[in-house]
């Protein structure tokens, strides 16, 4: 029984376009609602428990509610929890991940994917002067414009929004190919070389 999910769901959708605050979550006919999470487990307020699969989508390696987090997350609330500045930790933090892979030279901490992906294109984009990127069809990138597009024909095409609300011209400069086509990656690749600044691919795709 769902009963309260239910309820809450209700309830949402007066306040909440859609009822949910990610698309991800718009589960039919209504998602459940987590009331705690320890470990694998999730339980929701209806006292159901479910394995956690997803695990905040990546984030939580440890599983919830992992005491070393915990008392970790803990012990900086004593000191406080936003500061607005730089601070020691995002330091050695920086200096970790570096050390443990060779092929990250130098990193900045964001606070979303799309932020994170989002930058990345910007960053490729005026490092070579050049437009266009190529993604994966099915791929997720984010939530910002250039990446929320669907394929049109043909095996490389130019984006066509998959939202509305996104004018066309913001991704004219998306490129799309299906996933595990070589041949359409090279055929994009080279037929695009001029004016390709990137290939963006998750490295475990989600939603193929």
């Amino acid at each position: 029984m769902t009963t309260k999910s239910e309820k809450l769901y209700e309830q949402a959708r007066k306040v909440i376009p859609g009822g949910v605050s990610s698309p991800v979550r718009a589960i039919k006919p209504y998602p459940f609602y987590t009331a705690s999470a320890q470990g694998s487990i999730l339980t929701d307020v209806d006292s159901n428990r479910y394995i956690d699969y997803c695990m905040g989508y990546g984030p939580l390696i440890l599983g919830h509610a992992h005491p070393a987090v915990r008392n970790a997350v803990a012990d900086q609330l004593e000191h406080g929890w936003l500061y607005g500045t730089p601070i020691e930790a995002e330091v050695k933090l920086a200096s970790k991940i570096t050390s443990l892979y060779p092929g990250i030279e130098m990193l900045r901490f964001v606070s979303t994917g799309t932020e994170a992906t989002q930058s990345c294109l910007r960053a490729a984009r005026g490092y070579t002067g050049k437009n266009k990127f190529l993604k994966i069809e099915g791929g997720f990138h984010g939530a910002h414009d250039a990446v929320l597009v669907k394929a049109g024909s043909g095996a490389a095409t130019h984006g066509v929004p998959d939202s509305l609300g996104i004018p066309p011209d913001f991704t004219k400069h998306t490129l799309q190919v299906q996933y595990n086509d070589i041949d359409a990656v090279t055929e994009a690749v080279e037929s695009n070389r001029d004016d390709l600044a990137a290939v963006i691919i998750e490295p475990v795709l989600g939603n193929v």
